[in-house]
């Protein structure tokens, strides 16, 4: 019987086989873990990495271990991803959540934006979570209460917005919480914060009441301060608070009297400032004394005759007999003694009058002394003394032409400064009238300024600093300025006018390529007006993270910092030239 040979494509299928099978057990042994796949979501949500932290983040590797920002326990497992100051732009994806052991989240002092998703909030073994200086908004969902092993929390200085959440209180692990420099609102959530020691939801929108059942006995900082805090503060809230913990309620809305809580004796009384209806404690602002009547049984005569002792002769049984003819006005002694007391009280009366009038008295002829003394001041200096007096009266005319020169000299300085003191006045006097405002040219240009023509200028706001803000105004003729319009101060109207009027001028004497030349200022009852020239390519902040279609490319971090070192000012107020120059403003 014959034997078939092997087909031929048997032996290629079997090799086939076998190369697909080993090479996909070689890329399952090489191939990234779950937490490296999350975490380059992360990587891919990042918009900008100026510092190239995440370059070595792909998947070349068995785990992320050895990533730039990312620590692994034994089984290389992600359990702390930090990237502080790193300069990200970007948003925080859902699929950080999902790292089943991570502790540690350190993301602060970036650009991320967007709003945290729920999903965030998974990672259930989570311990410190810094997100601070970002642009993160939205609110804070509340599956962050599922976070039962969280010790830290940061958020501050951020844009979240709405209502904390009333099962934050309830975290009994977590020691340290910084909301400060958001836009929460809602009422403070009380009914826990018993492990807290560290607690700063300062400058935020927080309104409504303390909660009287708000106690931290482990508490050694409490930060409310700018907020919208009402009502009273409750006699619970600071019972069980540390002796030498620290509190700030200052710039709310609260009133009544503080309570006599050792904490609060031992706070300083900025610590309770901003708070007008606020009493007692360590404010200067003492409370009122409550007047409550009290229950007296109605006398059976006037108040005048009751005070009055009876007489020792009198009887009781035989009053009842003398209501036929009772005793009517007071005794000759007793008006005899008020008398006198008013005529003794007048007397001190004026003997105060006396005195205080001849006080003053002297004081009004000290001053005519002095005065007198200085108009003498130029004789007295050249008097001589009596041995010499002879050599005096027989000075040659030269002598005595030269001292009536000094004293004419003198008199025309006194002149020049009652001359000054009458144009001070004159200039206030016409600051008062003048309603509409006065326009101050420091450096007019190629072109005069004129008051109806800078008001009639179309206006665009470039940005706010502080009290102020800054236009760009394009005059009828092209013309185009930058002008700050400044905000009010507690000075007077003069006062103000003086100071400001010589701040400008000396800023105005100051030349160099790297200040903005100063045009002039407008100055008027409601308008406060600096007119620089204006510079076209905007501020030093919005150059740091340009585009790289736009001509001006970020800074690699040495321009950065031989700015900082030789310009100490706001990024907000430096401007770039068009020759690539950054000028500063100098302004009020």
């Amino acid at each position: 019987m014959k034997t078939q040979s092997a087909s031929p494509f048997f032996f290629v299928s079997f090799f086939f086989f076998f190369f697909f099978f080993f090479s996909s057990l070689f890329l399952l042994s090489s191939a990234l873990n779950s937490d490296g796949v999350l975490l380059l979501s992360f990587k891919y949500s990042v918009l900008l990495d100026p510092l190239s932290l995440l370059q070595s983040w792909n998947y070349d590797h068995d785990n992320p271990c050895s990533w730039r920002g990312v620590l692994c326990n034994n089984d290389s497992r992600v359990v702390t991803l930090s990237l502080p100051n790193s300069n990200l732009v970007g948003s925080i994806p859902s699929d950080l959540g999902f790292l089943q052991n991570l502790q540690s989240l350190n993301l602060s002092n970036n650009s991320l934006n967007g709003s945290l998703p729920v999903e965030f909030f998974a990672a259930d073994k989570l311990r410190f979570l810094d997100l601070s200086n970002n642009l993160i908004s939205g609110e804070i969902p509340v599956s962050i209460g599922g976070l039962h092993n969280l010790q830290t929390l940061n958020l501050s200085d951020n844009i979240f917005t709405g209502k904390l959440p009333a099962n934050l209180a309830s975290l009994g692990s977590l020691t340290e919480v910084s909301l400060k420099n958001n836009y929460f609102s809602g009422e403070f959530p009380g009914g826990g914060w018993r492990s807290v020691q560290y607690l700063d939801i300062s400058s935020n929108l927080i309104n409504g009441s303390l909660p009287p059942d708000f106690s931290g006995d482990n508490l050694r900082y409490l930060n409310v301060s700018y907020n919208q805090i009402s009502g009273e503060i409750p006699p619970n809230v600071g019972a069980d608070f540390p002796q030498n913990a620290t509190v700030d309620f200052s710039f709310n809305n609260l009133t009544g009297s503080i309570p006599d809580s050792p904490v609060y004796l031992n706070q300083k009384s900025i610590s309770f400032s901003g708070n007008p209806g606020l009493c007692g404690g360590p404010t200067r602002n003492p409370c009122p004394i409550p007047s409550s009547p009290a229950t007296v049984s109605p006398p059976t005569s006037t108040p005048a005759l009751a005070a009055i002792p009876k007489s020792i002769g009198s009887n009781r049984e035989t009053e009842p007999n003398n209501n036929s003819n009772p005793r009517t006005g007071l005794r000759p002694g007793v008006i005899i003694g008020i008398i006198v007391g008013d005529i003794a009280g007048i007397g001190i009366l004026a003997l105060i009058f006396f005195y205080v009038y001849k006080y003053k008295n002297n004081k009004t002829v000290e001053k005519k002394n002095n005065h007198s003394l200085e108009a003498h001041e130029a004789k007295d200096t050249t008097s001589l003394s009596p041995s010499s007096s002879t050599t005096t009266s027989s000075s040659s005319p030269e002598q005595s032409s030269r001292f009536a020169k000094w004293s004419c000299l003198r008199k025309n300085q006194e002149t020049d400064e009652t001359e000054e003191e009458d144009e001070e006045n004159q200039r206030s006097g016409e600051i008062g009238e003048n309603k509409k405002g006065t326009l101050v040219t420091i450096d007019g240009g190629e072109k005069e300024l004129e008051v109806e023509t800078l008001l009639k200028a179309s206006a665009y706001i470039l940005g706010a600093t502080g009290s102020s803000i800054m236009y760009k105004t394009v005059l009828e003729d092209g013309t185009v300025l930058a002008v700050r319009r400044l905000g009010e101060n507690g000075l007077s109207q003069q006062r103000r006018f003086k100071d400001f009027e010589a701040h400008i001028r000396a800023i105005g004497k100051l030349v160099h390529p790297n200040l903005v030349r100063l045009r002039g200022f407008y100055w008027g009852t409601d308008e406060k007006l600096v007119i620089y020239d204006f510079v076209p390519n905007g501020s030093l902040v919005n150059a740091r993270y340009s585009e790289s279609k736009s001509s001006l490319s970020h800074f690699n971090l040495f321009p950065r910092f031989m700015i900082k070192a030789h310009v100490s000012i706001r990024s907000s107020r430096t401007l770039a030239s068009p020759g690539f120059c950054y000028c500063v403003h100098i302004s009020w």
